[in-house]
């Protein structure tokens, strides 16, 4: 034990330090035990407390240009958070239908903005090809209401899936010529004279339509990527009603980006924009000779029929529909997604889900 005061020494013990070598070896032994504890026998428990000490939880800062060119991410379908490394793998070609859905709707709407989140969620889950060819956008104009701001910034950090467009709220006075135009800039660039786009298509929706997203993808993908205007043609029966017919029904038009690019620089658009919105975006197309490939998707798209009496925009459910529009409460939707087998993935629950059944109906699955 002759070496034992110069290694008190070294530990900065003193010479007279009254610890014995016995007291020592049990000190490094100990120290060697809860070494091994950490780094072998509980390594996840090591990494999350280098997370927060090593200040891992701070979020980066993107660079605001780069951010405004980047496009819109298919998984915040559900949220990007919630989807996994396997996504990318299940993204479609690119050949294959790229298409924004921007739902025009209202700040404060927050229980129809959860329900169609859902809805359109749950769409995904089942058909996962979607990620990557389908992006559903809530668009409204500026947030005005102090609460509604805080509210909306909350949905926005979480779900990343609101547009605020820089406008005054309004339905037929320009909302939708400055969404179409807010997109175009935002979410195309050019390298070289060649322009690049996020898009194939962009829709603009009513909050009230329902869509069933694998039949929509499916009939955009013999559609025209170019000069192309879909939707549910209006007038749609032999009375020609509107004087700058046809136009597409504002329950949901979808554009090629070609023409989205257009109403964003045209002279005509930017200057005649107060009125009915989906028959001035016809009127649009129709004063300056576009949209040469017209796709009506009627009896697939369609009102709700209700006690109303059919005709050639209202009908009762189909099995092939595309959408269907005008829900405007919520026992609609439930008949509507009764209909579609839309509750077909609840899990049994052991007991906890005390639900009754749905109410019979005719079943439609895509």
């Amino acid at each position: 034990m002759s070496s034992s005061p110069s290694l008190y020494k070294q530990l900065g013990l003193g010479a007279t330090s009254p610890l014995s070598g016995r007291h020592l070896l049990f000190l490094v032994l100990g120290a060697g035990f809860l070494v091994f504890t950490i780094f072998v026998v509980h390594p996840n428990e090591f990494r999350i407390q280098s997370f927060f000490s090593g200040g891992g939880c701070t979020r980066p800062v993107p660079d605001d240009a780069a951010a405004s060119r980047a496009p819109l991410k298919a998984n915040s379908l559900p949220h990007e958070a919630n989807t996994t490394k396997d996504d990318a793998a299940r993204t479609p070609a690119d050949d294959d239908v790229r298409l924004l859905i921007g739902i025009q709707t209202l700040p404060g709407k927050y229980a129809r903005r959860h329900l169609l989140r859902a809805v359109y969620s749950l769409q995904v889950e089942e058909h996962p090809s979607l990620v990557g060819a389908v992006d559903v956008r809530f668009v409204f104009c500026n947030v005005t209401s102090p609460d509604d701001a805080v509210l909306v910034a909350l949905e926005i950090i979480r779900y990343g899936d609101i547009i605020v467009l820089d406008c005054a709220e309004n339905m037929d006075n320009g909302k939708t010529y400055t969404f179409f135009s807010t997109v175009a800039r935002a979410f195309s660039s050019s390298n070289n004279n060649d322009t690049t786009r996020s898009y194939d298509y962009v829709m603009k929706a009513d909050d009230d339509t329902y869509f069933r997203l694998p039949a929509l993808v499916s009939s955009l993908r013999g559609a025209s990527r170019e000069d192309a205007y879909y939707g549910l043609q209006m007038p749609c029966d032999a009375e020609n009603f509107y004087p700058f017919p046809p136009f597409m029904s504002g329950m949901g038009y979808a554009l090629s980006w070609d023409l989205v690019a257009w109403v964003a620089s045209s002279e005509l658009s930017r200057r005649d924009r107060v009125g009915p919105e989906d028959m001035w975006t016809g009127r649009w197309l129709n004063l300056a000779g576009k949209a040469k490939h017209r796709y009506d998707m009627a009896p697939r798209m369609y009102n709700y029929k209700g006690s109303s009496p059919d005709s050639c925009f209202r009908h009762g459910f189909v099995p092939d529909t595309i959408a269907v529009h005008m829900l405007k409460d919520d026992a609609r939707w439930a008949e509507t997604l009764t209909y579609f087998n839309a509750t077909a993935g609840l899990p049994s629950s052991g007991g906890l889900y005390h639900l009754p059944l749905p109410r019979p109906a005719a079943t439609a699955r895509p």
